[in-house]
């Protein structure tokens, strides 16, 4: 019976482990950055994000490409939830609350421009 008991902790203690690995942000991301108009129009462009994931802590740049990355602030990662901010030059804050699935990161944006909410979808995949 014990050793029953020692071999289904172990499974468990494995698929824990594969699950963590598995849900790992670090790395490359392109994709693309729908800004979504009040009026109801999309205006997509490109995205890129670096991601250094360690445990709970996420850090990294985020921007349109390489020439426009921006430090990630208050990054967290917890279950494939991501959650960052970024500050672009013009004072915003840039929130971000994604969900990472495998290969691929998707969800939204908000920041403010000019007095005026803005809202975003993100799209990316990992870069192999």
């Amino acid at each position: 019976m014990k050793h029953i008991h020692l071999l289904m902790f172990t499974a468990l203690l494995m698929f824990a482990a594969a699950s963590l690995l598995a849900a790992d942000a670090t790395g490359k991301w392109t994709g693309t950055l729908t800004i979504v108009s009040a009026y109801g129009g999309e205006n997509p462009g490109p995205a890129l994000l670096v991601l250094q994931q360690d445990g709970p802590k996420l850090t990294g740049t985020a921007g349109a490409d390489v020439n426009s990355q921006l430090p990630i602030q208050n990054g967290a990662a917890e279950n494939g939830r991501l959650t960052f901010e970024i500050a672009p030059p013009s004072g915003a804050i840039i929130k971000f609350t994604l969900k990472l699935d495998g290969d691929e990161i998707k969800g939204d944006v908000e920041g403010d421009r000019g007095g005026q909410k803005q809202t975003a979808k993100l799209a990316v995949k990992r870069d192999k």
